[in-house]
């Protein structure tokens, strides 16, 4: 069975109708043996709390989603810094900037700026979120320097080589997901032909962008047809770099 690891997975997702557990035990029986489940609301932070003290092998990664900035206030920020000292809390995600939804940037990129801050002072990772918002994130991000100070995956990961290296040079780890798996794909397999495997870690971002949690496993092997290495190479050295990141126990 391969040890992989989910780093992005909304085990809390009301789609799932409080299936988590279903979903859970589906994923065991393909071999995933970690979950890494990112806020999105304020209100949802709670029941992240809930989830990685009741399941084995579930972590917590409470933030603000970009979509959802307008919620951010006082109270917000300090429970946030709250959460960061609870157990199983391993990142603050999924936070970044949201070209296509959710309020104007100015804001964004205050509740980002003061995310990465709590993130920063609690010397966590951060999972990043970017849509057509790249090139701005890229540069806050450069300029605290949060990758060489705790580095973070860049959550589902559509783009160039080009950015890719970039961001490896930033100290973060790329999140390959369910988009590898498209026909139409061409610049993600790009990337993970060419980057060297420990940059990246593997990700089904379901339900969003995943029916099945075993579609991890697909992407596991994708990754390795493309890059003409064993499966066993990549279930275990993506599984390393998400533990080494996040601070995972061997589950």
């Amino acid at each position: 069975m391969l040890p992989l690891v989910d780093t992005h997975i909304h085990l809390d997702a009301p789609e799932l109708d409080g299936g988590g557990p279903g979903v859970l035990a589906a994923a065991r029986q393909r071999g995933v043996v970690s979950f890494v489940v990112p806020g999105v609301r304020v209100s949802g932070w709670p029941s992240l709390v809930r989830l990685a003290g009741q399941w084995p092998g579930v972590y917590a990664a409470p933030g603000l989603h970009p979509a959802y900035a307008g919620q951010w206030n006082e109270a917000a920020a300090g429970q946030l810094r709250a959460l960061t000292r609870e157990s199983g809390m391993v990142a603050i995600g999924e936070i970044g900037l949201d070209g296509a939804a959710g309020p104007d940037r100015k804001c964004q990129e205050t509740v980002l700026r003061d995310q990465l801050a709590i993130a920063l002072d609690a010397s966590l990772p951060v999972l990043l979120h970017a849509r057509q918002a790249t090139g701005r994130l890229l540069e806050v991000l450069k300029e605290l320097q949060v990758g060489k100070r705790v580095g973070g995956i860049w959550h589902g990961f559509s783009g160039s080589l080009q950015v890719a290296q970039r961001l490896a040079d930033m100290g973060f780890l790329i999140g390959v997901g369910p988009i590898l798996l498209r026909d139409n794909a061409r610049k993600l397999p790009e990337a993970v032909r060419a980057l060297p495997l420990e940059c990246l870690v593997l990700e089904t971002d379901l339900p969003d962008m995943a029916d099945h949690p075993g579609t991890l496993v697909d992407v596991a092997e994708r990754v390795a047809e493309l890059r003409r290495e064993a499966l066993e190479m990549v279930a275990a050295t993506t599984t390393d770099n998400a533990r080494k990141l996040l601070g995972l126990n061997r589950e």
